[in-house]
């Protein structure tokens, strides 16, 4: 009798979380290429394939079932064997029902980014979840058109020149305030559509966001709890309330305001040692930052913190940067080549190292700023936001 009870509560458990929902997708893909083209809809960030069919006449169909509303991938392949680069592909809600799908295949956005190429979003119709993410877009539009415009112009004006050489700090820091109150706009319009939608899934995926550090502003400890209580009451019994409450934990051991994380690290020496007990003592300011010789991105910002470097270390400022290389040899070459002349220490274990899992480091460049206390103040400090940083705390 015990054992049929705890069977039928599971299985009340399981059907609260998998509940499954039957939805029926109708594409009409135009332009003379689509045809004979495979088409693959992927759930769970991709790893799960939930259905598949072949354009005919331009046209496809697939039926199948689904949990909770959910952003999807849908590829374009031309054939079986096509790599990815000849992909196209896109994302969007997807939920139950019968839902429409239209696009000419010449404009999907590419499988991998390629800004030379034509990007246009296939128009959904049916879903409900994508209507309300359709209408968060919307209301954000304008202002992510003029953050648009002022990455372009940081890019030009800022970035460029300074993997050549050159360092306009304050056109940086400029451009970077310009854009300031737009991002805090689109910012609350995004904080009021998650209160005003707390049971969409468009409103837990923008939390989850925000949490990871993709939004416009770091979000303080209260503001993590305030969105804890909003989405608590709808999402409690879901299966995606767990790793919510992971992503949540996760967050505020990084939040601003938060000790510094320890963990073991290797020296040039090749010795074990942990974090605090090598970090710089004596200094106001001091950059935490992650890397690796492979990363592009991680290059392409040495030379600025090397030029920052020179320009504050005498003031109270220093760098300790810890690569996830894996191979010894790939960590010093770059150390090297780049004449990184500070503190660095190596993660052998890469992205599975202690150090880099605390962190919750899902990418790098990965850079905090920390106060003499070895409190986080700062994150994504990366190029001009370093710079803006350090004039407004050197004062």
């Amino acid at each position: 009798m015990r054992n049929t009870l705890f069977t039928i509560m599971l299985s009340s458990l399981v059907s609260m979380g998998m509940a499954q929902q039957s939805f029926l997708l109708k594409g009409q893909i135009a332009g003379k290429a689509a045809n004979g083209q495979i088409v693959k809809l992927l759930a769970d960030n991709g790893q799960t394939t939930i259905g598949t069919a072949v354009i005919k006449n331009n046209r496809f169909q697939i039926k199948g079932s689904i949990g909770e509303a959910e952003r999807i991938k849908i590829i374009f392949a031309p054939d079986k064997k096509a790599e990815e680069n000849k992909w196209k592909a896109s994302n969007f809600y997807l939920d139950g029902g019968q839902i429409s799908l239209s696009g000419h295949i010449d404009s999907i956005p590419s499988y991998y980014y390629r800004p030379d190429l034509p990007a246009v979003n296939p128009i959904i119709e049916g879903s409900q979840a994508q209507n309300l993410a359709y209408q968060l877009e919307r209301s954000i539009a304008a202002d992510r058109k003029v953050t648009g415009q002022l990455n372009e112009d940081y890019l030009k004006e800022y970035h460029v020149p300074t993997l050549e050489g050159k360092f306009n700090t304050e056109k940086g820091i400029t451009i970077l305030k310009e854009m300031t109150p737009y991002n805090e706009r689109i910012f609350q319009k995004k904080w009021a559509f998650i209160k005003n939608n707390p049971n969409a899934k468009v409103s837990l995926d923008n939390a989850l966001y925000m949490l990871e550090g993709y939004g416009e502003k770091d979000l303080s400890k209260s503001q993590m709890d305030e969105l804890v209580d909003i989405l608590t009451p709808y999402w409690k019994d879901k299966t995606v309330y767990t790793e919510f409450l992971k992503t949540v934990s996760q967050a505020k051991a990084t939040a601003i305001g938060s000790k510094i994380l320890d963990g073991p690290i290797l020296d040039r020496e090749g010795n074990r040692v942990q974090l605090t007990s090598v970090f710089p003592k004596g200094k106001k300011y001091i950059l935490l930052e992650f890397w690796a010789s492979w990363c592009g991105p991680c290059r392409g910002e040495i030379p600025h913190l090397v030029h920052t470097m020179s320009h504050w270390k005498d003031k109270g400022f220093d760098i300790i940067s810890i690569s996830l290389d894996e191979k010894e040899s790939d960590w010093k070459k770059a150390m090297k080549e780049e004449n990184m002349d500070w503190h660095q220490y190596n993660a052998r274990e890469g992205f599975k190292s202690q150090i880099a899992q605390s962190y919750n480091i899902q990418g790098i460049p990965y850079a905090l700023l920390i106060d003499s206390a070895g409190r986080i103040i700062k994150h994504g400090m990366r190029g001009a936001n370093l710079d803006m940083a350090l004039e407004e705390l050197m004062k």
